[in-house]
């Protein structure tokens, strides 16, 4: 990748995160000014804890999904997924096996890859539905549910380096995913079945 192309990726990453992030943090600036009316002060505490709570699932899973993945377990992508989706439209059912999934040693860059999957296959779900965390050749992330437009995001899983001039940070998900599976020296494939079902699998 260009350096240039590498630049609009970090920025378009982190509007990604400021886009997601924003809306909690608007709700508890919100919350602050309602204390000032002393009949909300109760009902705006809980809706400052709530979502304080929900700012924090979403940093702490980003942190690692966009970090090093230096150190990262099954066990902790595991929980940073359930905790990630908590309250939501969406359920993870996570039954990966460690040892299906990666050769020993390289843990940290697959379960950084598969938290990655798990994003792009919930933005395949915009009502909610179903995720599975599955491993056949490799991780595989299955959602089922009433799917959005999928076919850009396909491609982009499966051609990452192929960018277009117009790409977005609600389109930048599968780039990134897709480069790193290229560096864990594989690919992503995903295969649609039906109309309410689509498979995201990492192969070497």
């Amino acid at each position: 990748m260009s350096g240039d192309r590498a630049v609009l990726l970090a920025g378009l990453i982190c509007s990604r995160l400021c886009h997601d992030v924003v809306g909690p943090a608007g709700a508890i600036a919100n919350g602050l000014e309602l204390c000032a009316d002393p009949e909300m002060v109760e009902s705006a505490l809980g809706v400052m804890r709530s979502t304080s709570d929900q700012l924090n699932r979403r940093l702490s899973f980003y942190r690692r999904a966009y970090g090093t993945g230096s150190g990262l377990t099954w066990d902790e992508a595991h929980e940073l997924t359930q905790h990630y989706v908590e309250g939501g439209r969406h359920e993870i059912a996570w039954s990966l096996i460690p040892a299906e999934a990666a050769s020993p040693g390289e843990e940290g860059g697959h379960a950084k890859l598969v938290m990655n999957m798990v994003l792009c296959a919930l933005s395949s779900l915009p009502a909610g539905g179903l995720c599975s965390v599955t491993a056949g050749i490799g991780p595989v992330v299955s959602v089922e549910g009433t799917l959005g437009d999928v076919d850009a995001m396909m491609l982009a899983l499966a051609s990452p380096d192929a960018m277009p001039d117009d790409l977005g940070p609600r389109e930048v998900q599968p780039h990134l995913t897709g480069l790193l599976a290229n560096d864990l020296g594989g690919s992503l494939m995903a295969v649609l079945d039906g109309a309410d079902r689509l498979s995201i699998t990492f192969r070497n």
